[in-house]
């Protein structure tokens, strides 16, 4: 007796089906891992750039500005109970008139520039002007670096305002899943007119 089971031409089978699902699976899966490794590398190359961005932010702001000051203070007129030491740094400089060209200060008519981490959140870097009022430096505070776990100043001298050199050292860190990227990194500046 013959069988009278027959395909039909075209037609796919259970166990057909079955095994191409299955394979089709075994592909998302490897694609998927693959996927999620890559993303979790580019995240964490991405931390670690923006840690040493926060760094060379902050260093150079106040290198730059040591730079360019007259002299370093223990305080100013309108810095509060602000003062210079290891985590806080005032620098006194020449008011500028309209072009950034310094103006002669006279004997009490300078800008003052303060930095120091933000006391409600301690994890940025901020820069408070107090500008003279014929400068036209802006007034005002602006956060120069975030992300900030460390921030220390050393000077050449015991007594910071006889100082002519300061160290800053900054340390950043951030946190990417379960990887965590940290940078510290430090920098030597000269006061111009000492």
């Amino acid at each position: 007796m013959a069988s009278s089971f027959k395909l039909r031409a075209g037609a796919v089978t259970l166990v057909e089906f079955l095994t191409s699902f299955a394979i089709v699976g075994v592909i998302a899966v490897l694609v998927g891992g693959i996927y999620l490794a890559h993303f979790r590398l580019f995240s964490n190359q991405n931390t670690a750039i923006d840690v040493s961005t926060q760094n060379k932010l902050a260093l150079s702001e106040v290198s730059n500005t040591v730079r360019q000051s007259e002299s370093i203070v223990d305080t100013c007129p309108s810095c509060g109970s602000d003062t210079t030491g290891t985590t806080i740094l005032i620098l006194r400089l020449w008011p500028q008139d309209a072009t950034g060209e310094p103006i002669d200060p006279g004997t009490t008519n300078y800008d003052y520039i303060l930095y120091k981490r933000n006391p409600g959140d301690t994890s940025k870097l901020i820069r408070i002007t107090y500008a003279y009022s014929g400068s036209s430096r802006k007034n005002g505070t602006k956060v120069i670096a975030t992300s900030m776990s460390n921030l220390a100043f050393a000077y050449d001298n015991g007594t910071p305002s006889a100082a002519r050199q300061v160290t800053t050292s900054v340390t950043t860190t951030a946190t990417t899943g379960t990887k965590t990227q940290t940078s510290t990194e430090s920098d030597i500046a000269n006061l111009r007119n000492k």
